[in-house]
């Protein structure tokens, strides 16, 4: 073989690799029954049936992020929104800025629980579900402090019910 010959078939070598390489980038967990929330109402996201269950008898209201559900007295909040371009896999890849982070499962599908402070004395809890592989749907749930209740639970109740009425992706 030629030294040019050497040198070229190196070259196509490190293309081929950076490709490999590349080729995971910006690509989010595979989910195994994957769900596209995307075109719902925010405030449909949660069954009503569920809203009620968890203590919210207002309806929610729409925001920029999604939708927000307030107790009677204000106190407990629940908001839901669609991160139509950031997987489950963009938070684990930022873990390190969360000072509460963790993985579970909700509704069968992966999930994390990314937080900057100690939920439970915070009284804040932000969990991310996927939904597909390219988007996910974080429930962030705000209770009063002092208040004995698990801000997570909430957030993990309403996310397990709202997983399986969302339309599949095509």
């Amino acid at each position: 073989m030629t030294r040019f010959g050497a040198v070229r078939l190196g070259l196509v070598g490190l293309a081929v690799a950076a490709a490999v390489s590349l080729a995971g980038c910006g690509q989010g967990e595979q989910v195994a029954s994957p769900k596209d929330p995307s075109n719902e109402s925010p405030c449909d996201l949660v069954p009503s049936q569920t809203i009620h269950e968890l203590g919210f008898h207002e309806e929610g209201e729409e925001t920029a992020d999604g939708c927000t559900w307030k107790s009677a007295g204000g106190g407990v909040e629940l908001a839901i929104g669609v991160e139509p371009e950031r997987s489950v896999q963009d938070f684990r890849d930022e873990s390190t800025k969360y000072s509460d982070f963790g993985e579970l499962t909700v509704g069968g599908h992966p999930a994390v629980r990314a937080n900057s402070g100690d939920p439970k004395a915070d009284g804040k809890c932000e969990l991310v579900v996927a939904a597909n592989a390219e988007q996910s749907v974080s429930a962030k749930a705000k209770i009063p402090s002092g208040a004995t209740a698990d801000p997570c639970a909430l957030s993990q109740r309403a996310l397990e019910a709202a997983v399986p009425s969302w339309p599949a992706a095509e």
